[in-house]
């Protein structure tokens, strides 16, 4: 099929370094869809289940033996978000250079009082997907920067997704800027050398990728290249937030979630981190593939998505 692409913008406060398609971006909460993705490989292999229960691999957790893994995935766990912790945020503006404890992080969670009852209502939270992470390493015995790559990239010769820092940075890492975290000292800089917040995300948000490359990725899964029909099927499958916080954050999916942009469907994830805003999306209609990554946060990016899918469809 035909693709397209637009880069623009720069990657530096004085608009020298002009971002270009080689241009690599942290891909933040996208990354969610590509941990999901491993679930369901594992899933498939018989590895796991989506009625697992969190207490086989974390038993001191809040409700352990009620949460499934499909409440991981669906966000129905009512497992509190790590990054509301005050040490977390403040350690990680901080101390940029910080290599956060992944285990040390769950561990502090997991004796919190749950937001709602497992399973009543679904609330976004980073948390849910690192245990996802945490859990496929145990079942496989195998780092995570290796399953993505085992299970997900090697079979559609995707050769330059990177689980930073863990496997390394990109020389082509852009610099992220952040209008709301700092508001009095103004754009708060996350450069490539920055390990606190991605360290802290692991697999909710640590994935770095070209908006190409991200969008290969999307495209082969929703048409069948990386999941069995099943498992796509069952990712797509949607419920509905009883109070969504908006209507972006509505319809809930298994490691994604369904939108409405100018009457035509959605699925896919968005993905907001320090200093960046992301979104990817499939349109349900004429298999077509859409990703935005910018390095600044936050713009409406549902809006500029609305405007593409529309000149699409002329």
């Amino acid at each position: 099929g035909n693709s397209w692409s637009l880069s623009t913008g720069t990657d530096d406060k004085k608009r020298k370094n002009p971002i270009t398609d080689e241009s690599n971006f942290r891909l933040a909460s996208i990354t969610k869809t590509f941990t999901a993705s491993v679930i369901f490989k594992l899933i498939e292999e018989g590895k796991l289940s989506i009625d697992d229960k969190l207490n086989t691999f974390f038993p001191e957790y809040t409700n352990a033996p009620n949460v499934t893994i499909k409440n991981l995935l669906d966000h129905s766990s009512g497992i509190k978000e790590l990054l509301t912790l005050p040490d977390i945020l403040m350690s990680s503006t901080l101390n940029t250079d910080k290599v956060w404890d992944i285990n040390q992080i769950v561990a502090t969670i997991a004796q919190k009082k749950l937001v709602f009852e497992t399973g009543t209502d679904h609330q976004y939270s980073n948390t849910n997907t690192v245990l996802l992470g945490l859990i496929s390493q145990k079942v496989t015995g195998k780092k995570m920067s290796e399953l993505y790559r085992e299970y997900l990239f090697n079979a559609i010769n995707i050769y330059n997704i990177i689980f930073s820092p863990y496997e390394g940075t990109p020389d082509l890492l852009v610099s992220g800027y952040d209008r709301k975290l700092l508001p009095t000292t103004g754009l708060y800089e996350v450069t490539a050398k920055n390990t606190a917040w991605a360290t802290s995300a692991f697999t909710s948000g640590a994935l770095v990728a070209t908006s190409g490359e991200a969008a290969l990725y999307f495209h082969n899964l929703f048409m069948g290249k990386i999941l069995s029909g099943n498992s796509i099927a069952v990712m797509k499958s949607v419920e509905e937030a009883n109070k969504p916080d908006n209507e972006y954050l509505t319809y809930f999916g298994k490691g994604l979630f369904k939108w409405d942009i100018n009457g035509n469907t959605y699925y896919g994830h968005e993905g907001v981190f320090v200093g960046f805003d992301n979104i990817a999306g499939f349109r349900e209609k004429d298999k077509t593939t859409i990703v935005i990554l910018g390095n600044i946060s936050t713009y409406n990016k549902f809006d500029l998505l609305g405007e593409i899918d529309a000149i699409i469809s002329l």
